[in-house]
């Protein structure tokens, strides 16, 4: 599979890497689970537009806004559409223009279940043209960092079960085919679709990683060093925002 906007060399030279570490019955069973992703990085000397943390919402006026027990959720991050279809191809089955809304409870105190449902947070799609109103009732807004996109594939490690099928359990090869890779794909603090990139994160059966955020400077998640949108295969594909869960890890 070949990634939209990602040199075909740099292509090339991951699978060469995979091959030797893994040798090529492994790598031919690992290979397929690379998955395009889009990571981002905050640059602050970008305009606030496009892809952001925090910031006043994109909105309209019907626009209703996500409540979490009564109380105004916050807006943790907002993703240029175009932007992801443009960098992701045919691999992103999500809303082609416009804008993803991520939202969460304030204080993440919000109970969930993996299985039963989560309703401590919300993704919302707003069409193009959205004018970035706020309305009275709004949550707390978090100061916007600009972010910065670029496709990035993302490879599974020995948390990952298709990871660790693909190699026989040989936990020792994953360790160091990771350590190979790390200097032609570094990982992002924040990424789009892809593998999860930590380990101490919760991962919710049958879902995969629709975004990943790292704390920033001003984000004021206490103890939380990041968050997690997750999403089941068949929603992706099919456009599904209904479904998201939410995961995150501890310090």
């Amino acid at each position: 599979m070949e990634y939209e906007g990602h040199d075909r060399g740099e292509r090339a030279a991951m699978e060469e890497i995979v091959r030797a570490q893994l040798g090529v019955g492994a790598a031919e069973r690992f290979l397929p689970l690379i998955r395009p992703s889009v990571g981002f990085a905050v640059r602050t000397d970008l305009p606030d537009s496009g892809s952001v943390i925090g910031g006043l919402p994109r909105t309209t006026e019907s626009f209703e806004w996500p409540h979490y027990d009564g109380q105004p959720m916050v807006l943790l991050a907002q993703l240029d559409c175009g932007q992801a279809a443009h960098l992701l191809g045919d691999a992103w089955t999500l809303p082609a223009d416009g804008y993803l809304l991520f939202f969460h409870d304030d204080d993440f105190a919000a109970e969930f279940s993996f299985d039963l449902g989560d309703d401590g947070c919300r993704v919302v799609h707003v069409a193009a043209g959205s004018g970035g109103l706020r309305h009275e009732g709004n949550g707390p807004v978090m100061p916007a960092l600009p972010l910065e996109a670029f496709t990035l594939p993302s490879v599974p490690t020995l948390v990952d079960a298709e990871a660790d099928q693909a190699v026989d359990g040989d936990a020792i090869a994953l360790i160091n085919l990771a350590e190979a890779l790390s200097g032609l794909l570094p990982t992002p603090r924040h990424r789009l679709l892809g593998w999860c990139d930590t380990g101490g994160t919760p991962q919710p059966k049958g879902h995969r990683p629709l975004l990943q955020l790292e704390a920033e400077a001003g984000t004021a998640w206490g103890e939380i060093v990041n968050v997690s949108f997750w999403i089941r295969d068949e929603d992706l594909r099919a456009g599904n925002l209904g479904n998201v869960r939410r995961s995150y890890e501890v310090a």
